[in-house]
């Protein structure tokens, strides 16, 4: 769901909550009674009947504002880093005129698209472009925000080859920097948390039923091939 969606639901929600509250108000005066009981009823009736729909309004609308924020700063975002190459989250932020958190969680999003032109060095707290750096670089930190990547994307934003790919993962396993499967026959790289995380990975479209060729892992969100219908996989990631 996006940010703007959430947010207008939210304002949706707090308007029938207000509504809500209206009438629990005018209900409970027209049933009247000492001030005490007039009190306990309305807050009762006011808490089951108005509150939730209060309470889920005011954070739809709050989560949903820094989604559509986060979302605003990525567009920016992507030109920018693939211009400088890689860029300090503090310089971004100066440079398109939010703050600093925002820039560095845009950037987390950015990294977990299929295609991540973008991604974030926590380390150095720094943006930088797959194609600025080292493929080892790059495969590290892309494989981190993925958790699991094909040869196919890996190769689509390092402009790395097949053979390339996989004697760089085979370095970064000999030297103990990555962890994971690298699995030559489907063409795919898993880290020790993908692996982990494949038991409770969704497998089939739960609209349609169609196989998946890439098992929805925990937290991940996929499109189904078959419906179009979009599988997202509620679990949390560790």
């Amino acid at each position: 769901m996006s940010g703007r969606l959430k947010q207008l639901i939210g304002v949706f929600l707090f308007i029938v909550g207000l509504a809500m509250s209206w009438i629990v108000y005018q209900a409970t005066m027209n049933v009247g009674g000492d001030t005490t009981t007039l009190i306990t009823s309305g807050i009762i009736s006011w808490g089951l009947l108005a509150l939730p729909e209060i309470a889920i309004a005011l954070w739809l609308i709050s989560s949903g504002g820094k989604e559509a924020r986060v979302g605003d700063i990525a567009g920016d975002l992507i030109p920018l880093v693939q211009k400088e190459g890689r860029i300090s989250v503090d310089d971004a932020a100066r440079e398109l005129g939010v703050d600093s958190e925002s820039v560095a969680d845009a950037a987390e999003k950015l990294a977990t698209r299929r295609f991540p032109l973008v991604y974030l060095d926590r380390s150095a707290y720094e943006i930088v472009s797959p194609r600025a750096v080292t493929l080892k670089e790059s495969l590290l930190h892309l494989l981190l925000a993925q958790r699991r990547m094909t040869f196919e994307q890996i190769s689509k934003v390092t402009e790395a080859n097949e053979e390339q790919i996989v004697d760089a993962m085979k370095e970064l396993s000999r030297e103990g920097r990555f962890r994971g499967v690298i699995d030559e026959n489907s063409k795919v790289i898993y880290t020790k948390e993908a692996v982990e995380q494949l038991t409770k990975a969704v497998t089939s479209c739960p609209n349609c039923g169609g196989k998946l060729d890439n098992p929805v892992l925990p937290g991940e969100e996929e499109t189904c091939p078959y419906c179009g219908h979009l599988i997202t996989n509620r679990l949390r990631a560790p």
